[in-house]
């Protein structure tokens, strides 16, 4: 998969500015503050339909203006792919060859992308909705189903919620909750299997590339933790008695106490928790696993890499791990994206290109 051409309108600190890539490694060279990352951010918000800085389309905007337009050209498996979103009075068009899609969710994995940047740390330190959102942006990618599956499931959890907190006599409460619960089983049920079986195939290669990292030394463990439970098919078939059981303390406390919305990814670094035990550099380490075994994990998939994008993460390793890195990059010929804020010595390969003020000029 590769972009030939990304054209930015009114996005961020770009008026309108259009940019050629090449295959390859492609670095993007400039100061903090001109607009390296939002270039990045373009790609990726166009790819997948959200920003991974903001929640809201209102900040991606440029200073003063009410919408804006991103167009990109792709290659998949030497096919050609124009995709364009368009964002207006709050409402957003995708379109892929220039016909509208209907849902996002028809839009949403054509050309598939992996972002990384030493943010991603949050990964490692934070809390379990970072890592559930790391398994559901992958799960979206390979099945665009998710994201309309994670949308209803969301839809249900709003209305529980809402019923719960509603000034309503408890014996009326109880038929109007079985009702929803019902709902959240079902959808529930089916985003643990997607999330479940992501991970296991994770784990199969990011175990091997940590490895590498760490020179035989180490290694690294994912397991998915549905509903408390490590087994998935127990966490399952548990589920309806679970909620159950849930209930009246679900109506004393006015919040939903069970469901995928509470799970965790759980990343041990030799069998110990790596929030807890991996030092700075491990954690880094233990990041760029997962995201080169998606990369390995969409190939496997598609027949071919996705679009890698690097923003600012070269500077955050060390020397071994940023070459195995620019290593795996070259002898797997993914066209990359980097960004950073100087020229390093370590990459004399690809094409340059100088951003500032908005503005990108090509070096080479």
């Amino acid at each position: 998969m590769m972009i030939n051409k990304i054209c930015l309108q009114n996005f961020r600190n770009y008026e309108d500015e259009t940019i050629k890539f090449m295959p390859g490694t492609n670095i993007l060279i400039g100061d903090n503050g001109q607009g390296k990352t939002n270039i990045i951010e373009g790609i990726y918000y166009l790819l997948t339909g959200k920003s991974y800085r903001v929640h809201r389309e209102q900040e991606l905007l440029r200073w003063d203006q009410s919408e804006f337009h991103l167009y990109g050209d792709f290659l998949m498996n030497n096919h050609k792919l124009s995709l364009e979103s368009h964002y207006k009075n709050k409402k957003k068009v995708v379109k892929i060859n220039q016909v509208s899609c209907q849902r996002l969710s028809d839009f949403v994995g054509t050309i598939n992308v992996i972002f990384f940047s030493p943010d991603d740390l949050v990964m490692i330190k934070g809390g379990p909705s970072e890592r559930r959102r790391f398994l559901d942006l992958h799960i979206a990618q390979m099945r665009p189903g998710h994201v309309s599956l994670l949308n209803a499931y969301n839809k249900a959890i709003h209305q529980k919620s809402a019923l719960l907190k509603a000034y309503t006599e408890k014996h009326q409460k109880y038929a109007q909750i079985q009702l929803w619960n019902e709902q959240i089983i079902d959808l529930g049920t089916k985003i643990i299997r997607n999330r479940a079986d992501l991970t296991k195939r994770l784990q199969d290669a990011a175990n091997g590339i940590y490895k590498n990292l760490s020179s035989q030394k180490e290694t690294l463990q994912i397991f998915y933790s549905a509903l408390g439970q490590r087994s998935v098919t127990e966490a399952i078939s548990e589920f309806p008695r679970l909620m159950n059981e849930k209930l009246e303390q679900e109506i004393e406390r006015q919040i939903i106490l069970v469901g995928p919305h509470r799970d965790d990814l759980h990343i041990l670094l030799n069998d110990r928790p790596g929030r807890l035990y991996a030092s700075q550099g491990q954690q880094r380490s233990l990041v760029l696993s997962l995201k080169l075994a998606e990369l390995e994990l969409i190939r496997q998939e598609k027949g071919e890499y996705p679009l890698l994008l690097l923003d600012d993460v070269l500077s955050e390793l060390d020397r071994f791990r940023r070459d195995y890195l620019i290593k795996f990059i070259e002898s797997s010929h993914i066209q990359t994206l980097i960004t950073m804020t100087s020229a390093d010595k370590h990459l004399d390969l690809g094409t340059r290109f100088h951003v500032k003020q908005g503005h990108i000029r090509r070096e080479n």
